[in-house]
């Protein structure tokens, strides 16, 4: 079986899940939650931009603390913040090129699995709407039928998407012919997943990524670094 695996946040669209549900806990009532993450978070943006930690660093830790913004929220709240997050913030800043690919490698029965750190009910409600075949995303904990305010380690990030992944794959009976495969990444934090395959594509790379992709002869889709929400 050929696969085309894909990421989301900068991959498929240009808008990312944690400023998503930052954004909506601003609008409902969640305010002091939203800043008190953003807050905790910011030396690391300052660290990434003086290298002084590098992107997978930088990533795993805005995922992993997104519980903070839906503690005590029970299932149908929750669900509620991941429906507008994906219809009302997601999905109207797509990448039309990086989705019709998507939808060529449908076209000839390739499974199609989404890969991503953000949480996972809402990449599960985007893989429902694009059609994918499975996702791999982040878990996050619910005791009682209440959010407790943690993620479910491991936080799919960095070397962890290409394990997992073949965990889901594995746990699933899905055989794939990885060298005849395909998968899309706009970060260096995806390069794990880039190099299950045989044909890795860098979309609207990163500066690292985009600087390895032409160094390895990789497919570029888009116009490099800058050009993503992060």
């Amino acid at each position: 079986m050929i696969a085309a695996f894909f990421d989301v946040d900068g991959t498929l669209y240009t808008k990312t899940m944690w400023r998503g549900l930052m954004q909506y806990a601003l609008q409902n009532g969640r305010a002091n939650a939203a800043r008190i993450y953003f807050a905790t978070l910011l030396p690391l943006y300052y660290a990434r931009k003086l290298n002084l930690i590098g992107e997978e660093a930088f990533r795993k830790p805005w995922m992993a603390r997104l519980g903070w913004l839906l503690k005590g929220y029970t299932r149908a709240q929750g669900d509620a913040a991941f429906r507008w997050i994906v219809e009302q913030y997601i999905q109207p800043h797509p990448r039309a090129d990086v989705i019709e690919r998507l939808r060529a490698h449908q076209a000839q029965q390739h499974a199609i699995i989404l890969v991503s750190g953000m949480l996972a009910p809402t990449l599960q409600m985007l893989g429902d709407a694009l059609g994918a075949t499975g996702i791999v995303g982040t878990q996050i904990e619910m005791r009682d039928g209440i959010f407790t305010g943690n993620t479910v380690p491991p936080i799919v990030n960095g070397a962890d998407k290409a394990r997992l992944t073949e965990k889901f794959l594995r746990a699933r009976g899905m055989e794939i012919d990885f060298a005849d495969s395909y998968s899309y990444g706009d970060s260096i934090a995806d390069l794990s997943m880039l190099a299950l395959v045989g044909h890795p594509v860098a979309v609207y790379p990163d500066a690292p990524l985009e600087k390895l992709a032409r160094a390895k002869g990789w497919e570029i889709i888009g116009d490099g670094a800058g050009v993503n929400e992060r």
